[in-house]
């Protein structure tokens, strides 16, 4: 690949990714909270221009979720059988549960980018933190998708 045309840099609750725009294609590289690094590249010439638009919550959030649910009615359910430092702790994985939830309310917008067969190649997702950049990535994203397309 040759000179970047565009970088747009992605930082949300569950990882962090940096997308770099070439005439030819994305170079995608980050890495997952607790989780592993990764490069990607994604040739321009076999997405279509026009991307989906989605909002979804992280994983974290029904994930904390569930560990509200089920650590707050363990000592609900067991109070005459569980020690106090027991349901303490239920009461404190609880806790948890809801600040989980809580960090990762908030719905991500995501942009997905689709083969000529409807498979999702691309998605990325606008970060509080750089709206506008999102924005400019996604315009210059979308004209060198035309230009590949047009070259092609």
């Amino acid at each position: 690949m040759s000179e970047v045309i565009a970088n747009y840099s992605e930082r949300r609750f569950d990882g962090s990714r940096l997308f770099e725009l070439y005439p030819d294609g994305v170079a995608i590289s980050g890495g997952h909270s607790l989780g592993p690094r990764f490069e990607q590249k994604v040739p321009l010439e076999g997405l279509s221009p026009v991307p989906d638009k989605m909002w979804a919550r992280p994983g974290g959030f029904w994930g904390g979720i569930w560990m509200l649910i089920i650590f707050a009615a363990i000592p609900l359910g067991f109070r005459g059988v569980l020690p106090a430092q027991g349901q303490g702790l239920f009461w404190v994985l609880a806790t948890g549960g809801a600040l989980l939830a809580l960090a990762t309310s908030r719905r991500v917008e995501w942009a997905i980018y689709r083969n000529a067969s409807g498979t999702p190649l691309l998605s990325i997702a606008k970060s509080d933190n750089n709206a506008m950049e999102f924005q400019k990535f996604i315009d210059a994203l979308n004209n060198a998708i035309s230009r590949a397309k047009s070259a092609a």
